[in-house]
């Protein structure tokens, strides 16, 4: 199944704050049903740098599995954060990930780290 990182951008700490609950709820539901592989902040910092005056703003970074980029799309947009206009940009990648941790779900499953490694290798020769 594909693989998305996906990024949001905060920008209201008032809403941010107003929809966390809501938010850390829907996390732990798509954790649950297996869409949302991993989940977190990118920064924690209040004020921004290279922002007019340092505004707020606070940055995620979400990993989920899903059939392609519309079913994603779908999942994501009942986040509450979305729907009460709380994130400000997002992004959306296709990933395969191929090495680590998340190796058994890319388009490469069953073909372990070192055997990849070699296979690299011998194309680079």
């Amino acid at each position: 199944m594909p693989h998305f990182v996906v990024t949001y951008v905060h920008r209201d700490p008032t809403g941010w704050a107003r929809h966390l609950d809501a938010h850390l709820r829907w996390l732990v539901e798509r954790v649950e049903s297996g869409e949302l592989r991993a989940s977190g902040p990118t920064a924690l910092a209040e004020e921004s740098p290279g922002t007019p005056g340092g505004a707020w703003e606070r940055t995620a970074l979400l990993v989920f599995a899903a059939d392609g980029e519309e079913a994603l799309r779908e999942i994501v947009g009942t986040d509450p954060y979305l729907v009460e206009g709380q994130v400000h940009e997002m992004t959306v990648t296709r990933w395969d990930p191929i090495f680590g941790v998340f190796g058994e779900e890319s388009s490469r499953a069953g073909i372990g780290d070192a055997e990849l490694f070699e296979r690299l290798a011998e194309l680079a020769r």
